[in-house]
């Protein structure tokens, strides 16, 4: 051994012992966490008593006083070691204490999860009686039984008449739809082929929670089966366009256009929930998805499977979250659900009930919102007896209504604007709707990027994000950083804006569009879309 390292060791060697801490030079040594290559080391121990220099033994006199010997502690903490030795062959190492202290290779891998599930996960085709793609064209699903059933949303399929179930094989097979719910975005089909195929199920047992891994499997943009890993961001989100019938999954899995109606696995292999929607200014994944829960999903694929269809109880009373007001203070919270208007005809009416009741309790349930109220109300079978105890000019009362069955969406959207004696909305345009992809990934533009890249304060835009490759909009010129001012005379003042010309322009059977548009050097210049 060199002097150099003798010297090394000793020196360590004096330093735990003058901090009492003898245990911290027996810490088995890694470097980086990891055990370097084990070495045989020759290590030399020294006497420390040896070490410290002779004193010469004195007697203090009776006036003066000994000053004590200082006590040395170890400090609450000690630095990390710049370099440790390799461990010796046979120790054991402590465990990281959390996740952010485990070494990467040292995490499980999905690929046996994936290898097992993935083969009971489908790409979903959907085209018209002309052989045209839907406005969604592709989407994903799952097989749930061995009855070959196949779960997806309702609006993969929504407007099509022939649907396609491929699979990552290659293979491909006809499907019929068994029932679909629009309330609740779900959708069963049934493949009709002479064979069986792998399935997967639903989660029973311990209720998701935040932070559990999850996995993701489907078909985004129709480039074939992917999977990505992660966690559930939240539970019991709510999306404005979702009716009250679904408290969504949130997760950061990465979910874009082509995986709705795909499932969400946890680490067993069990499906969590399907893949809904997601929140996103630009249409590709931002790490904010909203998944349909196992339960809720189970419960109206069950209901479609035995009678073709959901039926839900209705009242026919429009609810909105209670409140009252004081001075200065509106709209404070208080629960139960007002009623906002009566549809004619419906057992609200026949009932007695009147607009600004307030519904408490329905069986025995206290009521603390108008979502809480309307599925209380849906769960009931049509013939079935809500017990109700409503508030009218603050005084309680109790009511039996023998329950309704509630009609379709576009049935209650018509009678509820009449009830309030809004327009009615028109009927839903019949045949399939009309695929406006375009090729161009769009966002809205802030007053401060607008001022930014010297647009006048006048002008409106939306941002070019990123052009799929071989699409007409990438054959037509479009590149990252542009910014569309208009597309046929109509400002592009949202992203909205953009597909509501797209749209028009389809129906009314345009080959392209006209838009004019910023370059990144602040040029503008007019180019073609072709559609």
């Amino acid at each position: 051994m060199s002097h150099k390292t003798k010297t090394i060791i000793g020196t360590a060697a004096l330093l735990a012992s003058a901090i009492s801490m003898p245990a911290y030079a027996q810490t088995v040594p890694v470097i980086n966490d990891t055990p370097a290559a084990q070495e045989a080391y020759e290590i030399e121990i020294f006497d420390l008593k040896a070490l410290e220099p002779a004193t010469e033994q004195t007697v203090p006199s009776p006036d003066i006083q000994a000053a004590p010997r200082p006590q040395l502690s170890a400090p609450a903490t000690l630095p990390a070691p710049l370099m440790t030795m390799p461990a010796p062959q046979g120790a054991t190492r402590s465990q990281p204490s959390n996740l952010y202290q485990t070494p990467i290779s040292a995490l499980p891998s999905i690929a046996n999860l994936v290898d097992r599930v993935s083969p009971s996960v489908v790409n979903i085709i959907v085209t018209t009686e002309t052989g045209e793609t839907t406005s969604e064209g592709q989407g994903s699903g799952f097989i749930i039984s061995p009855q070959k059933e196949v779960v997806t949303n309702y609006h993969v399929i929504e407007g099509g008449t022939n649907i396609e179930i491929e699979f990552n094989s290659g293979e491909k097979f006809p499907a019929s739809i068994i029932g679909t719910d629009e309330e609740t975005d779900l959708a069963l089909l049934r493949i009709d082929a002479d064979k069986s195929f792998p399935h997967v199920k639903f989660h029973r047992g311990e209720k998701a929670r935040i932070g559990d891994w999850v996995v993701a499997i489907g078909n985004p943009f129709g480039i074939g089966q992917s999977t990505s890993l992660g966690v559930i961001s939240a539970i019991g989100r709510s999306r404005v366009d979702s009716g009250s019938y679904v408290d969504y999954i949130q997760t950061d899995a990465t979910i874009n256009r082509g995986n709705s109606g795909g499932p969400l696995f946890n680490l067993e292999g069990d499906v969590v929930g399907v893949n809904s929607a997601i929140y996103s200014p630009t249409g590709a994944s931002v790490g904010i998805a909203f998944v349909i829960p196992h339960g809720t999903a189970e419960d109206i694929i069950t209901s479609i499977r035995n009678d073709g269809e959901v039926r839900r109880g209705y009242l026919g009373a429009g609810l909105r979250t209670a409140t009252f007001e004081m001075e200065n203070r509106p709209g404070i919270y208080k629960s139960g659900a007002t009623i906002n208007n009566i549809v004619p005809g419906s057992p609200a009416e026949q009932y007695g009930l009147q607009i600004d009741d307030i519904i408490l309790n329905i069986n025995g349930k206290a009521v603390r919102n108008s979502v809480q109220a309307t599925r209380a109300i849906g769960a009931l079978r049509p013939g079935d007896v809500a017990r109700m105890i409503y508030e009218r000019d603050e005084k309680t009362y109790q009511l039996n209504v023998s329950i309704g069955e509630r009609p379709d969406k576009e049935q209650i959207e018509r009678a509820n604007a009449i009830a309030q004696g809004l327009p009615v909305p028109e009927p839903k345009r019949v045949g399939p709707k009309v695929n406006i992809d375009t090729g161009l990934q769009v966002l809205d533009l802030s007053s401060e990027f607008r001022s930014a890249i010297g647009m006048r304060a006048d002008q409106v835009g939306i941002y070019v994000e990123s052009v799929t490759p071989g699409s007409g909009a990438e054959q037509g010129g479009f590149t990252t950083g542009m910014v569309i001012l208009d597309a046929d005379g109509t400002p592009m003042a949202e992203v909205g804006s953009l597909r509501t010309v797209v749209l028009n322009a389809r129906l009314a059977e345009q080959n392209s569009l006209i838009m004019n548009v910023r370059l990144k050097d602040g040029r503008e210049t007019f180019m073609v879309l072709p559609l």
